[in-house]
């Protein structure tokens, strides 16, 4: 490679990292048909074979292929691909995207208690908001987090279900927390009816619940003004 050619080689690589922050918060929040995604991985994978960066540019044209095939991608095989181009441009551009741009939308830096007693939806929802850069505590019903609520850090979020086994329900669970912690927003969800109490800033998300929809609630029930929250 001609010597001349490494500043150059420099901005490709900090600017594939912004990339790929770019393409995995859109993932992240479900929302691969913007037009910016396409247009930054067709950029991506010219710039790639232009500098000399072959893995990388293989892997952005195969996710350029998808695009160009006029329909929306699937999720999971952007997935795999997007895995595929990180994995590549940690090789072959000697960036680790990770470490230099965590990837964290703007704003999701609080710590969410989810409480949801079915083990697959719990795990669902913790990959979902993790994935979005929440801090994440997990609890599998009601009677076993208020046994032990005095020792959980401070969290900014309460997501629970409204039915759960055992004595506590979701509404008693954030009557009590919003007692202890007034300052606890509280996202109830369910596969039946909502809330049928007045919990004090109390939001609903229906059950079967997409990524964006979630991602949505959650943060516009954090970014509500603290009044509204506990009044």
């Amino acid at each position: 490679m001609n010597p001349s050619m490494e500043p150059l080689r420099g901005r490709f690589r900090e600017r594939a990292s912004r990339d790929l922050d770019l393409l995995r918060r859109h993932l992240a929040a479900d929302d691969l048909g913007a037009a910016v995604v396409e247009t930054t991985v067709h950029k991506l994978a010219g710039s790639a074979a232009l500098f000399g960066f072959a893995e990388v540019g293989e892997a952005a044209r195969d996710i350029d292929r998808v695009f160009s095939a006029g329909r929306r991608p699937d999720r999971e095989l952007l997935e795999a691909l997007l895995a595929r181009l990180v994995a590549a441009v940690r090789a072959e551009a000697g960036t680790d995207p990770e470490a230099e741009r965590p990837g964290r939308p703007a704003g999701a830096t609080e710590t969410i208690l989810i409480v949801e007693d079915d083990d697959l939806l719990r795990a669902h929802a913790e990959r979902a908001l993790r994935g979005l850069g929440y801090q994440v505590i997990c609890a599998a019903d009601g009677d076993e987090l208020l046994g032990g609520l005095e020792a959980l850090p401070p969290v900014q979020l309460l997501f629970t279900d409204l039915m759960m086994p055992g004595a506590v329900s979701g509404e008693m669970l954030a009557r009590e927390i919003q007692r202890r912690r007034p300052e606890v927003r509280v996202l109830f969800t369910s596969g039946r009816a909502g809330p049928r109490g007045d919990v004090p800033g109390g939001h609903f998300l229906a059950k079967p619940y997409r990524r964006d929809a979630l991602a949505a609630m959650v943060r516009k029930v954090l970014d509500q003004p603290a009044d509204d929250a506990t009044t």
